[in-house]
């Protein structure tokens, strides 16, 4: 049996390359495009079984003018505990590198300054909204480095200490539950950094939280950077 994972793993890598080459590549995102214009004409329908975060996702996804660009994937409610190669393969995700997550990143050492005004709107907030892939983790150095960034590093290092919010203040600021965190639609308005990683992934589509455990949600990578506008830094490294 061990020799058969084996062989499977050695398959799925193989076909994890063949997808990142750019002629395979173009013809994915074609096919990937014509699935999300298909299944955004089918939404009328489906959006009655979606639980309501999802329909309030796909709305959020409206309101950008992307909806008919994206899908959404009904995952099976064991799907956390099934490892990565499986997880992409149940959606047909080139890889596993392909799966991202939304999380919350709170600054432990913020504090609000007397004259706001001085600092772009972007820099020293107290939340951070994050996408990184299930393959990296974010490096809070390079993190507190990029942030400090935003204001020309008016804010001393020392008032940085990044950490993941907890489950109730993450849902709390963006209204979805964990493993269903998505960046559209969220109940606050918290500013989001891809980590730049993600904008590197061949073909350039990738997977996220859909408001609620049991949905995913896929679109191309530029196009979500293109429609909200999030910051994209180098903040994140290899598990």
């Amino acid at each position: 049996m061990d020799g058969q994972i084996e062989e499977l793993l050695q398959l799925g890598q193989q076909i994890s390359q063949q997808l990142a080459d750019p002629r395979v590549s173009t013809r994915y995102l074609a096919h990937f495009a014509a699935a999300a214009a298909q299944e955004a004409a089918a939404a009328s329908s489906n959006r009655p079984r979606w639980p309501a975060p999802v329909q309030r996702v796909f709305d959020g996804l409206q309101a950008l003018g992307i909806h008919t660009q994206s899908r959404i994937y009904h995952v099976a409610s064991s799907y956390y505990s099934w490892p990565l190669y499986q997880r992409a393969l149940c959606m047909a995700a080139p890889s596993p590198a392909h799966l991202c997550k939304l999380v919350v990143m709170e600054n432990r050492r913020w504090r609000a300054h007397a004259e706001p005004s001085k600092y772009p709107p972007l820099a020293n907030q107290q939340y951070y909204c994050v996408l990184v892939q299930y393959v990296e983790t974010v490096s809070t150095g390079a993190m507190t480095d990029f942030v400090r960034s935003l204001d020309g590093g008016a804010v001393a290092r020392k008032h940085f200490n990044f950490r993941l919010a907890d489950a109730d203040t993450s849902l709390a600021l963006t209204g979805y539950g964990k493993n269903g965190i998505s960046p559209v639609a969220m109940t606050q308005a918290l500013p989001v950094i891809m980590c730049a990683a993600i904008t590197k992934l061949q073909p350039p589509v990738f997977w996220l939280g859909a408001g609620h455990v049991d949905y995913k949600l896929a679109l191309p990578v530029q196009t979500f950077v293109d429609a909200t506008g999030c910051m994209v830094a180098d903040i994140s490294v290899c598990s």
